[in-house]
């Protein structure tokens, strides 16, 4: 299923709800010193959620070779209140962790797997490794299939480009993240 451009990148479906996202007028304000940086930054930001007319955190990525931020996550999903777990709270605890995965070579792909009988993300340096908890970025809800979260990512830069980005080694799916935040739309600040 394709999304519109401005849709959030994982959707998430499990985590967080799929929905039309747009930044606030001072995004570029409230980034201005991680925008200046020259090495891609993931940061957690508030944007604001048309869909329930709300603010919530998101984690989105600084590209200095494009002079923009890219949309990865919208945590607006309450599942994980439960466990303790606010939304900005997870967005600041997976953001760090793909911040940190990136600048040790880790992220080159995301791939879907399991752990502990949930259903998670991760970050892998290379295609055949497996996804466990060592590489696990972030966890989806009971139910959910992670693999649809990988398929969600490809539709998001199948709209800008032909290139094919996900990937395959027998049953388990990777997508480049670098084609990601190459492909992905950018984010524009109202």
């Amino acid at each position: 299923m394709k999304q519109q451009s401005f849709i959030i990148g994982l959707g998430l479906a499990a985590v967080t709800s799929l929905a039309t996202i747009s930044l606030p007028a001072n995004f570029s304000q409230l980034s201005a010193a991680e925008s200046q940086s020259n090495k891609v930054t993931f940061l957690c930001q508030s944007i604001f959620d048309p869909a329930s007319g709300e603010q919530i955190p998101a984690t989105v990525a600084w590209i200095p070779e494009r002079e923009g931020h890219v949309r990865l996550i919208g945590w607006k999903s309450e599942y994980f209140s439960k466990s303790g777990w606010t939304q900005l709270e997870r967005c600041q605890k997976v953001t760090q962790k793909f911040q940190e995965f990136y600048e040790q070579g880790r992220l080159n792909y995301l791939t879907p797997g399991k752990s502990k009988g949930y259903p998670i993300i991760c970050g892998l340096a290379n295609q055949g490794e497996t996804c466990n908890a060592d590489n696990q970025l972030f966890t989806l809800k009971t139910g959910s299939k992670s693999e649809d979260v990988i398929q969600r990512l490809m539709d998001i830069t199948e709209s800008k480009s032909g290139d094919i980005l996900l990937q395959s080694a027998g049953e388990q799916l990777y997508i480049s993240v670098q084609n990601f935040l190459n492909k992905s739309p950018l984010i524009r600040s109202k």
